[in-house]
């Protein structure tokens, strides 16, 4: 991404951000973390943990988000993964070292995939 598109997906975020946060979302924790800025390009990384699989689908179609992947497609590289957490195995909320652990667990492929339903 072009490094002055990076102030248009941060401005496109923070919508996306006050769309994630609003009542009745369905949204139970989210970690944010940036790994990569660059002046070519960008790595943001979200991870979000939802009640319902509906509530996840209706976000990812809807509002900002919607309105973010739909002007930001030729500038990003869009790419999800779904995975199984149990709600033992969430982070403690605000504990960074909580946090970073629960990322790893999911990077490194500890929860089963949530495959799409058809």
């Amino acid at each position: 991404m072009h490094s002055l598109r990076i102030f248009k997906f941060a401005w496109l975020t923070s919508k996306i951000g006050k769309q994630l946060h609003s009542e009745g979302s369905g949204l139970i924790g989210e970690t944010r973390q940036v790994t990569n800025w660059g002046f070519s390009d960008c790595r943001g990384e979200t991870f979000t943990v939802w009640q319902k699989r509906e509530d996840m689908a209706s976000f990812y179609v809807s509002g900002a988000h919607k309105n973010a992947m739909i002007s930001m497609k030729d500038d990003v590289s869009f790419r999800v993964r779904r995975v199984w957490v149990k709600g033992s195995d969430l982070p403690t909320p605000g504990d960074y070292e909580s946090n970073k652990a629960f990322v790893l667990r999911i990077k490194s492929g500890d929860f089963p995939e949530a495959v799409k339903k058809t």
